[in-house]
């Protein structure tokens, strides 16, 4: 699961111009990183207690790890899977059809690998009904693949993907990040956590019904005062009338934001939500392909764009998104595990008008028990690995103890109709 040196002669430094006379030193060959194997493991912890959420709740953390090998380096990025308990069999046969258009490819230019592999199976999701697990898949991979970037440049993402658009100057130690997941239940406990961790703001849920969703913010006002700021995530459980209700209800305790009050399918109607309320409005973690991310991007009242590089967009549109004219912030989504925090700091990072970090106040080992990652500061800040790639440092013995399949392929004859 660790990456190895980078192969001899990939990398070379900056040249000087050669003397009047002597021999011009031929350029160096362009960075290729063919994809010669895929491993694919699904990690799991089963819950004490079931987490609620508006539409469903989670009953395990499960993550899809997909790992790109190309000669003897590798790459690993992550394939969201919290939703539905069913989600990471179906990534298992995604993944396997995806597969052999992997293999065999270039994997040294994220973006352009991405496009293609969209390019080529969006008729197949369409005919599907199924974009959503195809982007799941999709974001795997590409998150893989700038891992593996990563270690062949011996460069974080943060860098690649600032020197991508341009930009050389220095770049953050650390970014600020808040604490979600608070309430429907668990409400002190987690505000608490929050606060003692130096956490600068906290985010709840909501969608559970008008007594529940002012018990929970009352609740935190109790616990942290008034000034701490407070985000409220409905999951897209909201009506608009109900929205327009709800924003007014909870506004009147300081709501900062409020995440996915409406389907995110529907951006005519956040838009006139936002003209009839004037609320700051944030999401993006269920808009899928490029076209409906820029649509997104650019809805009126938008304050935090927040594309998961693990679900909808991966690394590579997360952080196109990220840079379209407008006002949001970038701020990913992540409710998942090491690969997918790893991304969203590195992302904040290199942003132009960067956000917040999400960190889940509950218990995952899959976040903090398999990987060194991004360290949470006194200041609530999370700090931006230095090291390649995503930066991260896997414990495999910790890995293999969360892993319940795993699958590793080198060859690329399709499956059989």
């Amino acid at each position: 699961m660790t990456a190895s040196s980078p192969v001899s002669g990939l990398l070379s430094s900056p040249g000087t111009a050669p003397s009047p006379g002597t021999a011009r030193e031929p350029s160096p060959a362009p960075l290729t990183l063919p994809v010669d194997e895929i491993t694919v493991r699904v990690l799991a912890v089963p819950l004490r207690e079931r987490v609620p959420m508006s539409f469903s709740s989670l009953t395990a953390r499960r993550t899809v790890l997909v790992t790109l090998r190309s000669g003897d380096l590798y790459g690993t990025g992550e394939s969201w899977v919290n939703h539905p308990d069913w989600g990471w069999r179906e990534r298992l046969a995604t993944l396997d059809g995806i597969r052999p258009h992997v293999l065999g490819a270039d994997a040294a230019d994220p973006p352009a690998l991405m496009t293609d592999l969209a390019a080529r199976l969006h008729g197949v999701a369409r005919q599907w009904g199924a974009p959503g697990p195809l982007w799941q898949a999709l974001s795997g991979i590409d998150m893989a693949a700038w891992d593996l970037l990563g270690q062949a440049r011996r460069a974080p993402l943060a860098t690649l993907l600032a020197e991508r658009a341009g930009h050389r100057g220095p770049l953050p130690a650390a970014v600020p990040a808040y604490g979600s997941g608070v309430g429907p239940t668990d409400v002190t406990r987690l505000t608490e956590r929050a606060l003692e961790q130096g956490l600068g703001a906290v985010k709840i849920k909501v969608g559970f019904g008008e007594e529940t969703d002012l018990a929970t913010v009352r609740e935190v006002r109790a616990v942290a005062g008034p000034d701490l700021p407070v985000f409220a995530d409905a999951n897209q459980a909201w009506d608009l009338p109900t929205a327009e209700r709800m924003c007014g209800l909870l506004g009147a305790f300081g709501i900062e934001w409020f995440e996915e009050p409406l389907a995110e399918d529907r951006p005519a109607e956040l838009a006139e939500l936002a003209r009839r309320t004037g609320v700051r409005l944030a999401g993006g973690e269920n808009v899928y392909g490029a076209e409906a991310c820029a649509g997104y991007a650019a809805l009126p009242g938008l304050a935090h764009f927040q594309p998961d590089p693990a679900k909808t967009a991966g690394v590579s549109m997360s952080d196109t998104a990220g840079r379209r004219p407008g006002t949001a912030r970038l701020s990913p989504h992540c409710y998942s595990a090491a690969p997918g925090l790893a991304s969203g700091v590195q992302l904040v990072a290199a942003a132009p008008r960067p956000g917040l970090v999400e960190l889940d106040l509950r218990p995952n080992p899959l976040r903090t028990g398999i990987a060194t990652g991004p360290r949470l500061t006194s200041g609530g800040t999370l700090t931006v690995p230095a090291g390649p790639g995503l930066g991260l440092d896997y414990d495999p013995g910790a890995v293999d103890r969360f892993t319940t399949y795993r699958t590793t392929s080198t060859e690329t004859e399709p499956l059989p109709c």
